[in-house]
């Protein structure tokens, strides 16, 4: 029985404020659109509370964007960014402490979405240099020991590796 009168006391103090809002506003073109306004009003008074006696909560949320999905996506982004970085770092590391110097490393990865989609690798070989712990001293041998490299972690397996050795 409460929520059926304070639904007609909600119905009531609306229309009493609409009312008043035609005595107070002048006639003339802002007079139409406070009328349309508040009729607006009122039927959302009256609409609201009909779900919640069939039992239905409506969610509005879902329907019109928020500040804290905003900032979700800001985060997430930020997150992906700092695991991206951080991988290209461990990678390059990994690889200069194999043996080969001046190895440029990028990844191509989706940073926008929930989780970080690595798409491919791309490897620079053209300055490369080998210090004197790297047996081969060959570019063939450079790409299989980074091969293995990339395969050891974890993120990065099955992911596309592409490399540039300056031959064509």
């Amino acid at each position: 029985m409460n929520l059926v009168s304070s639904w007609l006391l909600s119905i009531a103090g609306v229309v009493l404020l609409s009312v008043l809002s035609e005595f107070i506003l002048p006639e003339g073109q802002m007079n139409k659109y406070t009328k349309v306004v508040f009729s607006f009003i009122i039927l959302l008074v009256i609409i609201m509370p009909l779900p919640k006696v069939f039992g239905k909560e409506i969610d509005l949320s879902k329907y019109f964007p928020t500040e804290e999905n905003v900032l979700q996506e800001d985060y997430l982004y930020q997150v992906n960014i700092n695991k991206l970085n951080s991988l290209n770092e461990d990678l390059s590391k990994e690889i200069t402490n194999a043996g080969l110097n001046k190895v440029v490393v990028s990844i191509n990865a989706n940073v926008l979405s929930e989780t970080l989609e690595i798409y491919s690798i791309y490897v620079d070989l053209c300055d490369i240099e080998y210090n004197d712990s790297f047996e081969n001293k060959n570019k063939t041998s450079a790409k299989t020991k980074i091969k293995e490299i990339v395969n050891s972690f974890s993120l990065l397996k099955d992911v596309e590796l592409q490399f540039d050795d300056g031959e064509n």
